[in-house]
């Protein structure tokens, strides 16, 4: 068995190096590393270099910037594995993280499928991730619980027939994960073996907020009977919810306000709803005084 992990990166030679010791670190070592950078101007070419001369299991491929899509598409294509994962530039595995992936497939007699492994945010957290469990599909599952790349491992003739979509910025895995799971199966565990290292340049950390809810809303047109409107009240509710949270970081409080509103009034039974009503009055009141303080000039 062996694994082809696709890392795709942009302008982060300040940052890959933890990302590529992890893979160089994993306790199970029939893998090989294929980083696509997508047209990188700084010196990520030389940093790269300088691993490849010490082992031969990392390759490296330039493209045009044409996002992370089309770069982990064409990590797909140059991979020699029969199994595919994926990492970002900025985190890391833990070092048994592809040893896990591979007690998984074998304890399901490598059936074709997605898997994916569980989210720390903690170098060495020990405790099993927990998961919105019950009565789903397995493709609302996935939307629920948002499974990232780099938590995922698919078999490659899967992806080969199914690529990531490459007009799609942000949550292009989760329209991934919903195509995939139309036809195969899903296998996980709750063992945390993928590291999530947050900082200030994180790609997400930019306004994704309304691409997501463009992603989420492309998904639920095309995957129509899988989703019930149940879960699709529920996903909308999250999604308005974080675009409240990115309006109010950048503090304008009317945007911030109406998709709040939305928030609320999609799943009104959500349990965060009382948290909701108090943020937007909260909010409703800091406007409130900016345009007392306005008036007042």
């Amino acid at each position: 068995m062996k694994f082809s992990i696709i890392l795709p990166t942009y302008n982060r030679a300040h940052l890959i190096s933890n990302s590529i010791k992890s893979v160089l670190n994993q306790s199970f070592d029939d893998w090989e590393l294929i980083i696509v950078d997508d047209g990188s101007t700084d010196n990520t070419k030389e940093l790269i270099s300088s691993f490849i001369k010490k082992d031969s299991r990392i390759k490296y491929f330039v493209q045009e910037n044409s996002e992370r899509s089309k770069a982990r598409n064409n990590g797909i294509k140059n991979a020699s594995g029969e199994w595919i994962c994926f990492l970002d530039s900025d985190d890391k595995y833990h070092f048994t993280h592809l040893e896990e992936f591979k007690k998984l497939i074998l304890k399901n007699k490598e059936n074709p499928g997605l898997y994916f492994s569980g989210l720390s945010k903690e170098m060495y957290s020990s405790d099993l991730e927990l998961y919105i469990e019950g009565s789903f599909s397995k493709i609302e599952f996935v939307l629920l619980n948002t499974i990232g790349t780099p938590r995922a491992c698919v078999n490659k003739e899967i992806l080969l027939n199914s690529n990531f979509n490459e007009d799609l910025s942000v949550g292009e895995d989760r329209e991934l994960w919903t195509r995939i799971l139309k036809n195969h199966p899903l296998f996980y565990h709750k063992n945390k073996t993928f590291i999530e290292i947050n900082h200030p340049e994180r790609s997400i950390n930019f306004g994704a907020e309304l691409k997501s809810l463009k992603t989420i809303r492309y998904i639920f047109k095309n995957q129509k009977k899988s989703i019930s409107n149940e879960v699709k009240k529920i996903i909308l509710s999250n999604e308005y919810f974080n675009i409240s949270k990115f309006y109010i970081r950048k503090k304008s409080f009317v945007n911030a306000s109406i998709y709040l509103i939305l928030s609320i009034f999609s799943n009104f039974s959500n349990p965060q709803t009382k948290h909701k009503i108090f943020l937007l009055l909260e909010t409703v009141k800091i406007h409130q005084k900016r345009l007392i303080k306005e008036y007042e000039k």
